[in-house]
């Protein structure tokens, strides 16, 4: 159940955006700010928790997160940047988390601690090669949305789930 939880922002997001009119910037903050606020909380409670969030769903919350806090704090420089990447502003902060949990987490960028750290590392650079070429088809591709969205992301947890797979098989 908690797994699924770790979802909630990113689904209040995207059933919020269907509701409003995209091509108005504006229109944006509210999404941001409702599901900013419920990435907050969810990292919140898995911090108190103790739990690991999946690499892939820390990075999309930090960025909705960081949208919500632009939007709060009058910062419109990183909407403009947002709405310019489109979906490849999500995978740029999957990125991000990639490359800490990657040299910091036990985990690993793949998200699964193991005793065979090496493995954990070689997997986790996979995975961030993987999130980098989604970002590039993601980016090459803006405006389609199964180029664009529905492919490096499907693609990205795919991976990321056949990597733990392998890792859980040792």
């Amino acid at each position: 159940m908690l797994n699924f939880m770790e979802a909630v922002p990113l689904s209040v997001f995207l059933v919020y955006i269907r509701y409003i009119d995209a091509s108005i910037p504006g229109n944006w903050k509210l999404p941001f700010i409702v599901s900013g606020i419920a990435a907050l909380v969810l990292i919140f409670v898995w911090f108190l928790k103790k739990r690991g969030m999946n690499p892939l769903f820390l990075g999309i919350n930090l960025y909705l997160l960081s949208g919500a806090m632009a939007f709060i704090g009058h910062q419109w420089w990183l909407p403009r940047i947002y709405n310019d990447l489109e979906a490849s502003g999500m995978l740029l902060w999957i990125i991000v988390v990639g490359i800490f949990t990657t040299l910091l987490s036990p985990g690993g960028f793949v998200g699964t601690p193991c005793s065979c750290k090496n493995r954990i590392r070689k997997y986790s650079v996979y995975l961030l090669m993987a999130a980098c070429v989604g970002f590039g088809l993601s980016w090459g591709f803006q405006g389609d949305k199964l180029l664009s969205e529905i492919i490096p992301f499907a693609g990205l947890f795919f991976i990321q789930n056949r990597l733990k797979y392998r890792l859980n098989t040792l």
